[in-house]
């Protein structure tokens, strides 16, 4: 779970946190710089608490950190890249809070497992699918991986890794850009004009980290994201080379100064309950978070608690209360820290595997997050393209849920693919999700309202095949049959 260290301040930062200002200004830039070293200390912080409670309290071998996928959802559909969505950063730490109360209010009263029935089967299965194809997404493109994936004019996106001199970057073509000249840019660019595709350098040790840990993977190794993640990162902090994380130039030589004191605490000055009472537009988003880290945390439990062989005929578990308040409180904890939902770790299954049966395994945990919480110039000095392929691999692995959809349905195999596909594509889980429910319950709807007029509902399985009953001495009697040849040919 190390790399959620490197990751998770990254993917927020690029929200602009509680900066403000010109976005592609240098001074916006020196917001950004601080406030992604100040969530390495908030999530390092953060996941030590959460592990501490599930350790202490729920007694159960899980440990916790900020939500891969939520923080995305976060940051690039909720507040938007440095704030263009149509949340404020406030409003949506905002929502986060709320979200932790409902969540803990669900789970305090067992009203979890009302609701879970309430999920359409498809959906439920293809939401994990949907949300590893959005992070896959982002760690094939620039801002959070290994810049393979590009935009595109014609064809939205298309291959990348081009180096820097040869990006060509795309801007919003409103009448003031052209009438005025001022333009709307982003960190959105073509490598069609200039050429050079694929030929940039930080791509391609990128690619080579993906490798790393994918070979590593095979052989299960617990160190895949680790040496993937360190290999790139530390080929990437010497100066005067291709793939430097440091070049040469004044933001160059800033980065450089802050990595060299390689132990320090930050403040949280800027990351300290950033709450804002502007809730006008948490909605959706509200809905959203509360869906995917509640559906997160009760897959992740179950599956820990399947493993450890203690899930009854009824589907819960010892402990379940405690284990999904714990999940709830360490949210709440999490957005008084500028953080995204915590939620519980399927890495966690790693534990299990080798006969982790108690919480001494959290805190363990808990105990190395709060060391890392020293070494914010370190951590802050990881690449994204080292990281983009931890994202890629991570959302290969929570595809692996697909086979439980039946396929050869199209009631569930349409809402599952739409779940899947709608998530990257538009680069918000609410809407795959919208898609998903509402075309299963219209789908399924219809098929009900026409079985009342003599129409076969399709969905229904075939009736199964009546198998005939038979009785013990019939067994016998056919046994003595079937010796009685036997003992002639002797």
């Amino acid at each position: 779970m190390a790399y959620i260290l490197a990751v998770n301040p990254r993917i927020l930062a690029d929200s602009g946190g509680p900066c403000t200002g010109d976005p592609f200004s240098p001074e916006y830039e020196e917001c950004l710089e601080k406030i992604k070293r100040e969530f390495i200390t908030s999530t390092a912080l953060c996941s030590m608490v959460g592990c501490l409670l599930m350790g202490l309290v729920a007694n159960l071998p899980i440990a916790l950190a900020p939500g891969m996928g939520m923080n995305a959802y976060f940051t690039y559909s909720v507040v938007g890249w440095r704030g263009f969505g149509g949340v404020s950063y406030g409003a949506a730490i905002s929502a986060v809070a709320i979200e932790g109360v409902i969540f803990f209010i669900l789970a305090v009263t067992g009203a979890r497992f009302a609701i879970v029935k309430l999920i359409p089967e498809p959906v439920k299965v293809a939401t994990p699918a949907g949300i590893g194809a959005f992070l896959a997404h982002l760690g094939l493109q620039t801002a959070e991986g290994i810049g393979m994936v590009v935009s595109d004019i014609a064809t939205a996106v298309t291959l990348g890794g081009c180096p820097a001199e040869k990006r060509t970057p795309i801007v919003a073509y409103t009448p003031d850009c052209a009438e005025a000249g001022i333009c709307v840019f982003s960190d959105a660019y073509t490598c069609d004009d200039l050429g050079g595709v694929m030929t940039s350098a930080p791509t391609w040790i990128g690619i080579f980290g993906l490798l790393v840990m994918a070979i590593l993977l095979g052989y299960k190794s617990k160190f895949a994201f680790v040496a993937g993640i360190g290999f790139v990162t530390i080929v990437s902090w010497f100066r005067d080379t291709a793939v430097t994380y440091f070049p040469d130039d004044p933001a160059g030589d800033a980065k450089f100064d802050y990595f060299k004191q390689v132990v320090r605490v930050e403040t949280l000055d800027m990351a300290l309950a950033p709450f804002s009472g502007d809730l006008g537009n948490i909605g959706l988003a509200l809905f959203t978070l509360l869906y995917v880290d509640f559906l997160d945390t009760s897959g992740t439990l179950l599956a820990m608690a399947n493993s450890m062989g203690i899930v009854d005929e009824d589907g819960d578990f010892p402990g379940s209360r405690k284990a999904f308040s714990c999940d709830a409180l360490a949210t709440l904890f999490g957005s008084f820290f500028g953080m995204s939902p915590i939620t519980s770790y399927i890495e966690s299954g790693a534990g299990v595997e080798i006969g982790s049966r108690t919480g001494l395994t959290a805190v363990i945990c808990a105990f190395y997050f709060f060391i890392s919480i020293f070494f914010a110039p370190i951590l802050a000095s990881i690449p994204a393209y080292a990281v983009g392929g931890a994202l890629i691999i991570v959302g290969s692995l929570m595809a692996r849920g697909l086979v439980k959809v039946q396929w050869d349905k199209p009631s569930h195999a349409l809402p599952a693919f739409l779940t899947v596909m709608i998530m990257p594509l538009t680069y918000s889980i609410a809407y795959g999700l919208i898609a998903g429910i509402m075309i299963f319950y219209i789908m399924e709807g219809t098929y009900f309202i026409l079985s009342k007029f003599g129409i076969k509902n399709p969905s229904c399985d075939e009736e199964p095949a009546v198998v005939k009953e038979v009785s013990e001495e019939e067994v016998v009697e056919k046994d003595v049959e079937a010796e009685e040849p036997a003992k002639e040919e002797a």
